[in-house]
């Protein structure tokens, strides 16, 4: 019981600090937090507990759009095809990512910032027998922290502004609110927190699969300085499982290397995520996750594009 209980409270797309529901519509943020919610391996319910949660969260999207003018002002988009690596090009081990990441952060600059700016492109998907091929919802956010410790907070989709808004101070001494560290191993722990959120104790390190899944947490609070950069870079070097797939173009047209993870975990092995970096700096640009294998109740197909991430440095 505590698993479902642990899964239905995960399901609410809505901060609990930051108004009541009816002002927060189901933006693309929210939709990757769901679809990602029911196919990585966070879920520690078994398949049949999931299977019945995709039909609570796709009845509240649902619910959310008739009832919620702002959902029809955001743009949907045929689904993008998956990024793939140049064929021929040379793959950068993680190791020397970590190192050239090292030897960057000399310096320490650039410094660490509170905030972010993202452009992602998430999937809609609706389920059951009669379910139409999804569409992709494609979002920009730009949050920037004030001095108060207020933050502005600007979306857009498809080029058109959905909305500006400037948020009270808030603090917290959790993952992913706390101040990052700037060493391998506390910052894997930190990503361990951010990942369980209290709920669990483990007795392992977080997968390949789980790293990624807690990177957005973090990359969506803070821009990482040249330090946290290459504590980050070491924590994927030492993390099993990410294969260097060479060099590829992402969606801002930046060129990075690929590291590519199929999942080994049954309850999520219609997934390939693919984290892409700077080879220079460790620097993290974008994350892809796509479905290997068709699922017919959500009318997807293998090849499909769940959620793309973008990370920038204004």
């Amino acid at each position: 019981m505590t698993d479902e209980l642990d899964l239905l409270r995960a399901v609410d797309p809505v901060s609990a600090t930051e108004g009541p529901w009816r002002d927060r519509p189901l933006d693309a943020r929210a939709e990757r937090g769901l679809n990602q919610l029911l196919y990585t391996s966070r879920r520690r319910a078994r398949r049949r507990v999931v299977l019945c949660a995709e039909a609570a969260v796709v009845a509240l999207a649902a619910a959310l759009v008739l009832t919620l003018p702002d959902l029809a002002a955001t743009s949907a988009t045929a689904a993008p095809s998956a990024l793939r690596p140049r064929a021929g090009s040379a793959a950068v081990p993680l190791a020397e990512v970590a190192e050239r990441a090292r030897a960057a952060a000399r310096d320490g600059e650039p410094e660490l910032r509170r905030g972010s700016h993202i452009q992602t492109w998430s999937l809609a998907m609706d389920a059951g027998p009669h379910a139409e091929r999804p569409v992709t919802l494609p979002e920009e956010r730009e949050v920037r922290w004030r001095a108060d410790g207020s933050r502005a907070e600007r979306v857009e989709s498809g080029g058109d502004l959905v909305g500006e808004r400037v948020l009270p101070p808030v603090s917290s001494d959790a993952p992913p609110g706390a101040r990052p560290p700037h060493t391998p191993g506390k910052l894997r722990a930190y990503l361990t927190e951010a990942y369980d959120g209290g709920l669990s104790s483990r007795s392992g390190p977080l997968t390949a699969d789980q790293v990624l899944d807690a990177l957005p947490q973090l990359l969506d609070t803070w821009t990482l300085g040249a330090r946290e950069q290459a504590a980050l870079a070491r924590v994927l070097a030492g993390t099993e499982g990410l294969r260097p797939a060479g060099a590829i173009t992402d969606r801002l047209g930046r060129t990075g290397q690929a590291y590519v993870h199929e999942s080994d975990d049954p309850a999520d092995e219609a997934l390939r995520r693919m984290l892409i970096l700077d080879p220079g700096t460790g620097d993290v640009l974008g994350l892809e996750v796509m479905f290997t294998k068709a699922q017919p109740q959500l009318a997807v197909r293998a090849g499909d594009v769940m959620s793309y991430s973008a990370w920038r440095r204004d």
